[in-house]
């Protein structure tokens, strides 16, 4: 069950797709799963990177804290169908850029032994392809997102996330996990999403958020 399980998921997330079936079923047959609750770490910022992780419910961010620990920076959000942290885990000496946290319960991840999938990769053009295609995405939207920090007001970057999220009902992060990941602090969060709320941009109920008025947080998120 385990491998059919993770087949199925391998041969529906991108990198993998495009593989010929012998190649991800080898992969499917070394993989296992894990459950994780919200708030748990699947691993913790500059640990050696030995597992490859794929999304199969739920979501894990990224994310690295100040040198005062003071502070945080979400790098990313992995959703279903995604890898995590895949770009660390080809680096010469692969170790963590960032820790990885639960973002819900519960979250459950394909676990596949590192060195398998970089001989899997190494070995076949196709998935080769894939793999550099993924970087280059993941290059362009880390640039995208470094441009929208530094660039961008908060009303910018909250109704890009939103678009980007929660074109369907969706339960929004803690104010805290938002301000990590649009680069600010809990309290404008909070009043920023009152204030779109009011407006009529947003429907929000109890964390549940849809977009209404996408016409005017796309005018928003390219200001």
């Amino acid at each position: 069950m385990t491998e059919e399980k993770a087949l199925h998921l391998l041969t529906h997330t991108p990198v993998f797709s495009g593989a010929n079936r012998e190649e991800v079923q080898s992969l499917a047959r070394l993989g296992s799963f894990l459950t994780l609750r919200r708030g748990d770490h699947l691993f913790r910022e500059g640990e050696a990177v030995t597992r490859l992780y794929i999304v199969q419910t739920g979501s894990v961010r990224i994310y690295r804290l100040s040198r005062g620990g003071t502070r945080e920076l979400t790098l990313h959000v992995d959703g279903p169908r995604q890898l995590v942290a895949l770009v660390a885990a080809f680096q010469s000496r692969a170790t963590a850029p960032g820790s990885a946290q639960a973002l819900q319960t519960p979250t459950e991840l394909l676990s596949l032994p590192l060195h398998e999938v970089r001989q899997a990769v190494f070995h076949s053009p196709s998935l080769s392809q894939a793999m550099l295609g993924y970087f280059a995405r993941r290059q362009s939207e880390l640039i995208g997102r470094i441009d929208r920090l530094v660039f961008s007001e908060l009303s910018g970057r909250l109704a890009a996330y939103l678009l980007e999220q929660a074109p369907q009902p969706h339960q929004l992060p803690t104010n805290s996990e938002l301000a990590a990941l649009l680069g600010t602090v809990p309290e404008l969060v909070s009043r920023k999403l009152g204030e779109f709320y009011r407006l009529g941009f947003i429907r929000l109920e109890r964390r549940q958020v849809q977009v209404i008025d996408e016409s005017e947080l796309r005018r928003l998120a390219e200001d």
